[in-house]
Formats: structure tokens, sequence, C-alpha cells
């Protein structure tokens, strides 16, 4: 929070966020097997994943090599320290009972991000999944990338549902990490946002389907 309020674009907020996710993973006993990586750094984008567990926030903050800030509800913003801390970090703010103006509110905290040269982090279901099967995707996402003319960076997690799943109690154990190609919204309308999510949303299903079998095969092996 002390380096939030004194340089909120210091490389070393990067640091103890990335410092913070490790101690988390190896006190909850699960490992990171990341693959694919992000051509071009220099650019922002919405980062999109599937939410199984809290720890997709931790692998996330671990795997993804951009500076990631996430959208946060209004009442974690009203705590005494965290919330200022939040705010100079970046933190782009949610009030859910303001429907009219919060469209609004959220591009002007996804611009206030992009300009940092940071990336804005949305789980598109909307909230963890209580089955371990994914959820269906909601619009907003898919709104901001188009509304600001970013690109989507899709980021699909395998296990973490397996490795803490609804409750107090981690398990642990594996979880696989996959970044995707951008898909580029240029030239995109919001008439654009069904098939964009619909196309978004079968990629991470087909990718998590594919990285679970792999699981499930080398299980099956042993």
């Amino acid at each position: 929070m002390v380096t939030a309020w004194i340089s909120p674009t210091s490389p070393f907020i990067e640091r103890i966020t990335r410092g913070w996710s490790r101690l988390w993973l190896a006190l909850t006993g699960t490992r990171l097997d990341v693959r694919g990586d992000v051509a071009d750094r220099s650019r922002s984008y919405i980062v999109i994943s599937n939410h199984g567990s809290w720890l997709d926030i931790m692998a996330n903050f671990i795997a993804v090599p951009l500076p990631i800030r996430f959208l946060a509800k209004k009442e974690l913003f009203e705590i005494p320290l965290m919330g200022r801390a939040m705010r100079a970090l970046g933190m782009v703010e949610i009030d859910r009972a303001r429907a009219a103006s919060m469209h609004e509110a959220i591009n002007d905290g996804v611009r206030k991000v992009a300009a940092m040269g940071d990336s804005v982090m949305v789980y598109p279901e909307g909230t963890r999944t209580r089955t371990g099967e994914m959820q269906a995707f909601k619009r907003g996402a898919f709104f901001m990338a188009i509304d600001n003319h970013l690109p989507i960076l899709p980021v699909t997690i395998s296990g973490s549902y397996r490795a803490w799943p609804p409750g107090p109690i981690a398990r642990g154990g594996t979880l696989t990490v996959e970044i995707g190609d951008p898909i580029e919204t240029d030239g995109m309308t919001r008439e654009s946002v069904a098939q964009l999510l619909q196309d978004c949303e079968a990629l991470i299903r087909d990718t998590k389907a594919r990285l679970d079998g792999e699981v499930a095969s080398g299980a099956g092996d042993r």
C-alpha cells in the first residue's frame, strides 16, 4: 500500500504482487505449469480467464507477464487504507447499485489503467464456479474491450477447482495456465459483442477441456 501511494506505476508493485501470489501458492501446496506467452508486452489488454477458485488470482498474477489490475466491487474500496491503496494501484471500482452510470465509470477506469500501460483482468463468469463446470460468460468484459479499442487476451486455467474447491481448505496440486493469442477488437462495434463473447467462451471451454483431459490421461497412466 505504501508503494502504491508513493508511486502507483512503480515496477516494484509487480514484484510485491507476484511475491504475495507465490507465497499463497506455496502455502496451499500448489504448483504452476505455464504455457504460452505474450508476444507484445508493450500493449494493454483486457485479460479474460475462467474462474475455478481463489487461486486463479494468484495464478494470473504470476503467469501473465503483464502488470494487471482487477475489477473490484465498491465495498472493497470502503475498507480503510485498503481502499486508498486499491485506487492508487488503478483497480477499477464497480458500483452495481448505479447500473445507469456503471458502464461509463468502468470505461473511465479502464482508460486510466491503459494510460498507465497496464491491463485489466476480468473473469467473465462473474463469480467462481461452485461445481467445477464453467459458467456462461457475461458481456461486460467484451463491451470494455470494444469500447476502449483494446485486444482481448484469453487465459485458460485448469486444476484450480481441484486445488481449492468451495470451502476453507485448499488441497493443492498443479494448476495449468495457458495464455492464448490476442484477439483484436479494432473495427468492432457493440453489435459485435454477442459473437465476440461466443467465440471467446468457446475458445476457453475447448482449451480447458483439452487441459483437463491431459490431467485425466496422466492420472490414468499412473
